[in-house]
C-alpha cells in the first residue's frame, strides 16, 4: 500500500450491498455513497459490486447483470469470484446501506471479506445499515465473528446499536440515520417531472410490494387486494390521478406483477403513469416530486416521498418501516396497520393524507444530518 493509501484508506474503496436486484432504493444507496465518500472521505476512485446503474458512470459499477438474475449455484459462485477479484485493488471495503446483517450462511461472501481484511490489513466499514433482527442463532453467531473484522459501523436505527452491544462489537459504532436522508443533496437540484396536470386533480404516487418473505403468499395477496381496492375507491370518489412506482423490477423478487394488477384495476378510471427502477434514481425521484401524496408499501417509497416533501402513508409491513415512521414522527392520522383489512380504512387514510395538512415532526434538515453522521464520524473522515 502506498503512503497515500495508508493516509487515506478510503481512497479506492469497494462498496458492497444488496445491489444488482433492480431495486431503486438500493440503487439510491450507491448514488448517495458515491457522492458522500468523495465529499467527506476524499474518495477518488470508488468501485461498486453492482451491475451498471443509470445514475453512475459505467466504470464504477461493471458487474454483469446476469449474475444477479438467478440464485443458482453457478450465479452465486460467479458473483463471489467477481467480488473477490475486485477486492484485489481495493483500499478498503464498505457495506453501503440496507438490511445486510440479518442473515449469514456458512459459505457467505462476508467470510471472504473478513478473511481479506485480516490478511491485507485493510479496513472494513458499514454505513447506513441495520443489524438484525437475526434470522437464526447460527446467523447471529456467524455475523458476530464477521463484526470482529469491521472497524466502523454507522447504523440507521437504535435497535442496531443494542444488537452490536449484544455481539460485543469491538469497533466504532455511530448511531446515525438512513442514507436516503442525503438523497436530495446527492442528486443536486432535481426538478419535478413535467407531468401533464389537469386543474383541480391531484396525483397519488403508489408503491406495492412483490415479495415479503415474512408473510405467506395468500396473506400477501389479501393485503394487496385491500390496498388496491382502497386506492380504487379513493380514485372513484375524488379527482385523483395515479403514478405507480415499480421500485423493484427483479424477475424473482420484484413488484411488476402487483403493480400491473393495480394498473389494470384503475384502467379507465383515471390517468395512470408507470415509473420503474429502470428509469434510474434521478428519474424516480423526479417523478416522486411531481406527486401530491403517496401510499407506499416499499419503505423507500415512503422515504422518497418524505425527502421530496410529499405527504404520504406507509404500510409498516416490516419493523424497519415502523421504526422509520417513529423516527420522523409521522402524524397519527396517517398511520395504517401492518395488515390493512378494510379498503374503506385505506380510503379514509388517503383522504387525510391529502387534506389534513399535518407534517412529520422531524425536519428534513435533521433527517439529512443524521444520515451525514454515517460519514463525518468515520475515523478517516476529512476534518475540513
Amino acid at each position: 500500500m502506498s503512503p497515500k493509501e495508508s493516509h487515506n484508506p478510503a481512497r479506492r474503496p469497494l462498496v458492497v450491498g444488496y445491489y444488482g436486484m433492480r431495486n431503486v432504493g438500493d440503487n439510491a444507496f450507491c448514488v448517495i455513497v458515491d457522492w458522500a465518500m468523495k465529499r467527506y472521505w476524499g474518495t477518488e476512485d470508488p468501485l461498486f459490486a453492482a451491475p451498471p446503474l443509470v445514475d453512475l458512470p459505467n466504470a464504477r459499477a461493471a458487474m454483469s447483470q446476469s449474475l444477479f438474475e438467478s440464485a443458482d449455484p453457478v450465479s452465486r459462485a460467479g458473483k463471489l469470484l467477481t467480488k473477490a477479484t475486485m477486492l484485489g485493488g481495493a483500499s478498503m471495503l464498505v457495506f453501503g446501506g440496507g438490511s445486510v446483517f440479518r442473515d449469514m450462511g456458512p459459505f457467505s461472501e462476508k467470510k471472504v471479506f473478513a478473511a481479506w481484511s485480516r490478511v491485507s490489513g485493510r479496513p472494513i466499514a458499514a454505513v447506513g445499515v441495520s443489524v438484525g433482527p437475526f434470522v437464526s442463532a447460527a446467523a447471529q453467531q456467524r455475523l458476530g465473528e464477521v463484526f470482529r473484522h469491521i472497524d466502523y459501523v454507522g447504523v440507521r436505527d437504535s435497535a442496531s446499536v443494542q444488537r452490536l452491544r449484544d455481539l460485543d462489537y469491538p469497533g466504532v459504532v455511530v448511531p446515525a440515520g438512513d442514507l436516503a436522508g442525503l438523497l436530495p443533496e446527492a442528486l443536486g437540484e432535481v426538478a419535478a417531472a413535467p407531468v401533464p396536470r389537469v386543474p383541480g386533480r391531484i396525483r397519488l404516487g403508489v408503491t406495492l410490494l412483490g415479495s415479503d418473505t415474512d408473510l405467506p403468499e395468500p396473506e400477501q395477496r389479501r393485503r394487496e387486494d385491500v390496498l388496491v381496492a382502497g386506492i380504487r375507491s379513493f380514485v372513484e370518489s375524488e379527482p385523483v390521478d395515479v403514478t405507480i412506482f415499480v421500485f423493484n423490477t427483479h424477475p424473482l423478487r420484484g413488484d411488476v406483477a402487483p403493480s400491473e394488477r393495480l394498473r389494470a384495476s384503475l384502467q379507465g378510471r383515471c390517468d395512470v403513469r408507470v415509473v420503474t427502477a429502470d428509469d434510474g434514481v434521478t428519474g424516480v425521484f423526479s417523478e416522486m416530486r411531481a406527486c401530491d401524496a403517496g401510499l407506499h408499501m416499499r419503505m423507500h417509497g415512503g422515504i422518497f416521498s418524505y425527502v421530496a416533501g410529499v405527504p404520504f402513508a406507509l404500510v409498516p409491513y416490516h419493523r424497519k418501516c415502523a421504526d422509520f415512521l417513529d423516527e420522523i414522527g409521522q402524524p397519527a392520522t396517517r398511520l395504517l396497520p401492518v395488515q390493512p383489512e378494510d379498503p374503506i380504512e385505506v380510503h379514509k387514510v388517503l383522504a387525510r393524507v391529502v387534506s389534513d395538512g399535518a407534517s412529520p415532526r422531524l425536519h428534513l434538515a435533521e433527517f439529512a444530518d443524521r444520515a451525514r453522521l454515517n460519514f463525518i464520524r468515520a475515523p478517516w473522515a476529512r476534518t475540513a
